[in-house]
């Protein structure tokens, strides 16, 4: 068989393959660089730097501060995926029972959250929670309490920012189970003459817990290694293993140990992502809210049933929840008061221009700016290389070179932070935006890669053949075919690859000093000592960017189906 014009169908599958292995090359390349030689070099250093030794890991086991630190990351990491599970099935089952507007609405409502900034959302929650705060004044307004009382900087606050952050892992897999549900069998349920409590526990909860346990397990993964939230809305009994390791390295200047903690993490996290991926694959992890279109789901044919209304309140308090940050943090950047209230009493733009006229804010802003264009021009050319690379590859290695380009989602941000400031020092490249943006494109590319990956799905290869049998050079092919069927793939990856970018502050605390440092971290140092309302301005104005972002997104995710 022949390709038109005598071009060999072998022969173009074998130009195509070697194609392949010289897209995925820079990304590997990257990630052996920045991130497996820095992440390797500290590891390294827990087992000693003249010689081997496991006097770190024994101190770890017999010190009893180190124990609980690692029974408090466990038990809050537990408690999280808890009330993210819990939390989830309500809003997941009113988002499936709706009809479309509403739908689409409360997908708005969890997918913006999701995106904003956690600084931004922590910076919300310690507002609405703290001793004055909205919450503490409407419930003493009502007559509930008679005194403040104590949610944020203890166990609740650290619960309520953690599962604020993680829950839309958990409700996106979820949602999608339920509207994947077979109807029939509802159906059948209830002409045997099962009551919808009977049909919910035996039959909805069974058929959607593999979503459900998915989703549940990168809550997990993601929690072991949390290290914002803690700080900022727990006190000292909910220090966490980010932060000790932090502090070893920031205040102790113990690099050994601070890598014997990082291993400890990285275990557990590898660990979890290895059973992870041979139960549920790596499909799972990307999970959204695409479901297919049909009537809304529906426990019985008589409409909501008591439990079932009940339910559909609960999904609406979960989604008040949800956005009540966002909702509150806006409308107080535009009061006028030097105390923050909600509302405010006037509406005034006077923190928005003190934002601008103040050279700090502003060149933290530029700063975040510049390094968020080069981590979306890197992150773009290197994750679509990699993804239209990897297609064309053959079977045996696209599973594991799949999973290495998806490591840097799944290792906890701070031990590539503390790994990279190790390997940079030496060279010059810490306070750099140089440096920055190299550890910002080894976040962002997976997410490039990732939607490209799945753009490509839709892409014929035979197209390809077609062209290049027919005399067409591989660059007038990508041009002309390949890159416009793939384009709404490339501009949501680098949608993602900005958000990640532009709200990142663990590497930026790590990689950036007092004159270079970007607008995230310089929020976060306000925050951790006291929050004025220009640090509430500078939250409103990344809402508002995110809003836009998202916006973008849903054009794309539009065009892309």
């Amino acid at each position: 068989m022949t390709i038109p014009d005598g071009f060999p169908l072998p022969a173009a599958r074998l130009l195509r393959r070697h194609a392949g292995w010289l897209g995925i090359a820079p990304l590997v390349a990257l990630l052996v660089i920045a991130f497996a030689v820095p992440v390797v070099s500290l590891l390294r250093l827990s087992f000693g730097e003249a010689g081997f030794t496991l006097e770190h890991f024994v101190r770890i086991a017999t010190v009893p501060l180190y124990r609980s630190v690692l029974l408090t990351t466990l038990t809050i990491s537990v408690l999280t995926t808890l009330l993210c599970v819990v939390m989830s099935y309500p809003v997941a089952y009113l988002m499936a029972t709706v009809g479309p507007r509403m739908r689409a609405a409360l997908i708005v409502v969890v997918l913006l959250p999701f995106w904003t900034s956690s600084l931004v959302r922590t910076t919300a929650w310690i507002v609405i929670l703290q001793g004055n705060g909205i919450l503490n004044r409407l419930l003493m307004g009502v007559g509930l309490t008679s005194e403040p009382v104590a949610f944020v900087y203890n166990l609740s606050g650290v619960l309520i920012g953690m599962t604020h952050v993680l829950m839309p892992f958990v409700v996106l897999p979820l949602y999608a189970a339920l509207r994947g549900l077979d109807l029939s069998t509802v159906q059948a349920a209830e002409g045997l003459g099962a009551r919808p409590a009977t049909v919910f526990f035996r039959i909805v909860v069974p058929l959607t817990a593999p979503g459900a346990v998915a989703g549940a397990t990168i809550v997990f993964m993601n929690a072991l290694g949390f290290y914002i939230t803690p700080a900022l809305m727990g006190g000292p009994a909910q220090t966490m293993i980010s932060q000790m390791i932090a502090d070893n390295v920031g205040r102790q200047l113990d690099w050994g140990f601070a890598a014997a903690l990082s291993t400890v993490l990285l275990g557990a996290t590898l660990v979890l992502f290895v059973l992870f991926q041979r139960v549920f694959g790596l499909d799972r992890l990307f999970a959204g809210g695409g479901t297919k279109s049909g009537e809304p789901f529906r426990l019985t044919s008589r409409g909501r049933t008591a439990g079932g209304l009940f339910g559909a309140v609960m999904g609406f308090a979960v989604a008040v929840f949800l956005i009540a940050p966002i909702l509150v943090v806006f409308p107080m950047s535009l009061g006028s008061s030097p105390f923050l209230a909600f509302p405010p009493t006037d509406l005034s733009f006077k923190w928005y221009v003190s934002f601008f006229e103040n050279s700090k804010w502003v060149g933290a802003l530029v700063r975040s700016l510049e390094v968020a264009a080069v981590t979306v021009a890197g992150a773009v050319v290197l994750g679509t290389a990699a993804a239209i690379g990897l297609d064309r590859i053959g079977p045996r290695w696209r599973r594991v070179l799949e999973t290495v380009f998806v490591l840097p989602m799944i290792v906890p941000v701070i031990i590539l932070a503390v790994g990279l400031y190790y390997l940079f020092a030496p060279v010059g490249l810490v306070a750099s935006i140089w440096g920055l943006a190299i550890g910002h494109t080894v976040l962002a590319a997976p997410y490039v890669f990732i939607t490209v990956r799945a753009a490509l799905k839709t892409f014929d290869p035979n197209l390809e053949l077609a062209a290049i049998g027919l005399g067409a050079p591989w660059g007038t092919m990508a041009r002309r075919i390949l890159v416009p069927v793939i384009l709404p793939g490339i501009l949501a990856g680098a949608v993602f690859a900005f958000i990640t970018s532009f709200d990142d502050v663990i590497l930026a605390l790590f990689l950036t000093n007092i004159r270079t440092r970007t607008l995230p971290k310089l929020m976060y140092e306000g925050v951790a000592h006291e929050i004025d309302p220009t640090i509430i301005a500078a939250a409103g104005l990344i809402i508002l960017v995110t809003v836009l972002v998202l916006a973008l997104d849903l054009v794309l995710t539009r065009k892309r189906s």
